[in-house]
């Protein structure tokens, strides 16, 4: 009598293989229902040199992001980033699906509202605030048990723009695209149980929130690179 030996192919293993969730803010996959995700970082933002010409600054905005878990594949968002003079608040809705064990897929919808104020000494002071959308779609794959890489891109598109120096305003309210991003991040542990999402964002939009006070007078695209740290609590 011969003896079958059924070895299980690499494929096989992989098909049966399940890793726990991991801490993350941008890779898409829903918290368990009723749970948060935490993370407090910072991101700088590039002036465009069409803006600034030789003088190339880096803004830097606190970020915070907020999420809450309502179904397996549902989640609502929360993104809140300021510079102080300037601050940006965004809500928005999740739904994520794992397409494979390592590869996973969420598109959502996002709404921002921001508003800046600026005084000039004695001489002038200005204001401004807008209404922002941003339909999104991420993709995310494991790369190892503990490393992982998002890819997300989003269209954007402006709802409402006024600004004002003085008594002289300017108001926009049409919808229109102004742009479209995509982010690349990576999302590890770093110490102590303490994750860390470290990347990049690549914006390519007629307006930039953060810059509202250069009053840019270029009606055309322009290139805004931005580099993402979050440590996820």
């Amino acid at each position: 009598m011969g003896l079958l030996v059924v070895v299980p192919s690499f494929a096989q293993t992989q098909a049966t293989e399940t890793w726990p969730i991991q801490p993350g803010i941008y890779f898409p996959e829903a918290p368990l229902p009723g749970k948060w995700r935490k993370a407090v970082g910072v991101v700088f933002t590039t002036t465009p040199p069409e803006l600034t010409e030789e003088i190339r600054v880096s803004v830097p905005a606190i970020d915070f992001n907020v999420q809450r878990g309502l179904t397996k594949h549902l989640f609502l968002t929360s993104r809140f980033q300021t510079q102080f003079v300037q601050s940006n608040l965004g809500l928005g809705v999740r739904w994520a699906t794992p397409l494979t064990n390592r590869l996973f897929l969420s598109a959502g919808y996002d709404v921002t509202g921001w508003l800046g104020a600026l005084q000039i000494k004695d001489v002038f002071a200005s204001q401004a605030y807008g209404v922002e959308t941003f339909p999104n779609v991420s993709v995310g794959y494991k790369l190892t048990k503990d490393l992982r890489l998002t890819v997300k891109s989003e269209a954007i598109i402006d709802l409402y723009y006024r600004s004002q120096v003085g008594s002289l305003a300017v108001v926009y309210n049409r919808r229109t695209i102004n742009g479209v991003a995509f982010t690349f991040i990576l999302e590890q542990p770093f110490y102590h149980q303490r994750h860390v999402s470290v990347g990049i964002r690549a914006a390519y939009s007629n307006f930039n929130w953060q810059l509202w006070s250069l009053f840019d007078t270029f009606d055309r695209n322009l290139f805004y690179p931005q580099l993402i740290f979050d440590f996820i609590l």
